[in-house]
């Protein structure tokens, strides 16, 4: 597990930054689902940091990934 550090940003800042990663995302063909957007909550809640919620992301694409290589 990564040890949290103590957020020194402002919930403004933590907002804005979410909404940049998500503006992104979006931009190179993101579609929200209700699971992504849970996930992006909770960065903007501060009870996951933005690395966390990449790793999720990746662990979900890799699932995706070897699902479609055993169809």
């Amino acid at each position: 597990m990564i040890p949290r550090r103590k957020i020194s940003r402002s919930a403004v800042q933590r907002t804005r930054d979410t909404a940049g990663i998500i503006g992104s995302l979006k931009h190179e063909g993101y579609v929200p689902t209700p699971d992504a957007e849970a996930v992006h909550q909770r960065v903007a809640r501060g009870e996951i940091t933005t690395e966390e919620a990449i790793a999720i992301f990746r662990e979900r694409a890799l699932a995706r990934e070897a699902k479609l290589k055993r169809e």
